[in-house]
């Protein structure tokens, strides 16, 4: 019998959604920043691991830590190189 899919919640509010939508397309930020950006707007679309890191070329595991990072520290500290 298979596990049941753990799904992550955070809390994201008209300000952190703006600013996320805002770094995901930028051109001057740093490719990090940008690529965490498109990480937690795609689970934010789809809650799945393996579906967001097919989508954006990235192993499962970088997108777990990247929710994980936002659930702890908040969405906009996420973004941030530790």
């Amino acid at each position: 019998m298979a596990a049941s899919r753990r799904v992550i919640k955070f809390t994201l509010g008209r300000a952190d959604l703006s600013e996320l939508e805002s770094a995901a397309r930028s051109r001057t930020e740093p490719a990090g920043r940008v690529e965490r950006a498109r990480v937690l707007l795609a689970y934010r679309q789809d809650p799945s691991f393996y579906a967001v890191g097919q989508a954006l070329g990235l192993h499962a595991q970088t997108v777990q830590r990247c929710v994980e990072r936002a659930k702890a520290e908040g969405v906009l500290a996420a973004l941030d190189e530790r």
